[in-house]
């Protein structure tokens, strides 16, 4: 039982610290011609909160799935506050937007995987 409580508070703080570091460079973007430009840091910060979640479920179960999705939520919008001199971390446009909410949704999206994904019973059939 401890075990499996501290895989979750383990995968709750990596969760919460990848999250917060996909918030950082989630603006970075590809320009794809003189007008259009392409949010690359925010595809790949969603993608790494939706790996990090699916390793914690993988790792610790649906605890630990809680627990990262919680991590990745409370990370993802503490950075929308304003910061001690009134600095933003997430703006209030589209891009952060839709980062404040669509890092939590993968983490609710990692919930809705196969079980048979993460089974830790390999099966053997008799030769």
């Amino acid at each position: 039982m401890t075990g499996s409580i501290l895989k979750a508070l383990a995968s709750g703080l990596v969760s919460a610290v990848l999250a917060l570091v996909a918030g950082i460079w989630h603006r970075t973007a590809i320009e794809l011609g003189p007008v259009k430009t392409f949010p690359i840091g925010l595809v790949l910060a969603l993608v790494v909160v939706l790996g990090c979640t699916v390793a914690a479920r993988a790792w610790a179960g649906w605890l630990g799935l809680f627990a990262a999705a919680v991590g990745a939520f409370i990370a993802s919008q503490a950075a929308a506050l304003p910061g001690p001199g009134g600095d933003l971390l997430i703006q209030g446009d589209w891009i952060g937007f839709t980062w404040a909410l669509a890092a939590p949704l993968m983490a609710v999206a990692a919930a809705f995987w196969p079980r048979r994904w993460f089974s830790t019973v390999a099966t053997r059939t008799p030769s």
